[in-house]
Parts: C-alpha cells; sequence; structure tokens
C-alpha cells in the first residue's frame, strides 16, 4: 500500500519535471506552433475524465456484499473517512494534479485559441499549475515517508 502510494508521488513528480522542462524549452524557442482546436478538445476531455475519476475514487464503500460480512463492512465504513488508506489517498491527489494539469492546458488553449499571439499561455500556465501540484501532494509524501521510516 505505501510503496504504491510513493510510487503514485514519484510519477507525479517525474510528470510534473518533465512538463517543467517542455515549458523552459517553450519559453527558449519561441519558434513553436500550437493546434489550438485540438488543445481545446483534448484538454476538455482530460477535465472532464479527471473529474469523473476523482468522485469515483472519493466514494466510501464498494458498494456490494459478501455475505455475514455486511454488517461488518458497514460498520466499518461508517466509522473509517473516505481516503483513509494512503494508497487511495496517493491516487485520488495523483488524479486531482492530473486534473490541474489537464485544467491549466484547458486555460492555455483557450487564450491560444481566442489570441494565437498569446502563445506563451501555455508554458506560463504550466509553471504556475506544476508549482500547485507538487505542493499538494508534500503531505502525502510526508505521510509517506513517515510510514516508510516506521515514525508510527
Amino acid at each position: 500500500e505505501i510503496l504504491g502510494a510513493l510510487m503514485s508521488m514519484i510519477i507525479i513528480w517525474m510528470v510534473t519535471g518533465v512538463l517543467i522542462y517542455l515549458a523552459c524549452l517553450r519559453l527558449l524557442h519561441p519558434d513553436y506552433d500550437i493546434d489550438a482546436t485540438v488543445m481545446l478538445i483534448t484538454s476538455a476531455c482530460a477535465v472532464l475524465t479527471n473529474i469523473l475519476l476523482g468522485l469515483i475514487l472519493h466514494q466510501t464503500g464498494h458498494g456490494h456484499s459478501h455475505g455475514a460480512q455486511v454488517r461488518e463492512s458497514l460498520s466499518a465504513l461508517l466509522e473509517k473517512p473516505a481516503l483513509s488508506n494512503a494508497s487511495l489517498r496517493a491516487a485520488f491527489v495523483h488524479i486531482v494534479g492530473d486534473l490541474f494539469q489537464s485544467i491549466s492546458v484547458l486555460i492555455s488553449a483557450l487564450i491560444i485559441f481566442f489570441k494565437p499571439q498569446y502563445k506563451i499561455a501555455d508554458p506560463i500556465c504550466t509553471f504556475v499549475f506544476s508549482i500547485f501540484v507538487l505542493a499538494t501532494t508534500i503531505t502525502i509524501l510526508r505521510d509517506i515517508l513517515t510510514v516508510l521510516m516506521e515514525g508510527r
């Protein structure tokens, strides 16, 4: 569970690092073309998908029973808050990170769609939302490291 959560955080940081690197390249070499229509459609689909995944993942319980365990499962569900499991929280944060990156691309796409000369919005939005994504993972990463270092 903890190693899965750690892997999720590492993937988030790696993807964010790649996005920051590509944004830097776009700032240094502004001779690139952007198809704003494709960017808009793709980012809108990504935003909707991440919202749907976040809602599904944030649900408490799995909606079916296993015979005699119904009463125990029900009481356990009532006692445990949603996303009490570290890897579920990490997966949720991963989806939230993807959602914010998708929103960043959507905002950039909207700006570029209506004002193509402002294509610098793409790397700027990437920087802003990357910082936000990295900041949201700090708490989960601290929890993971505490468990791995046997701090509990």
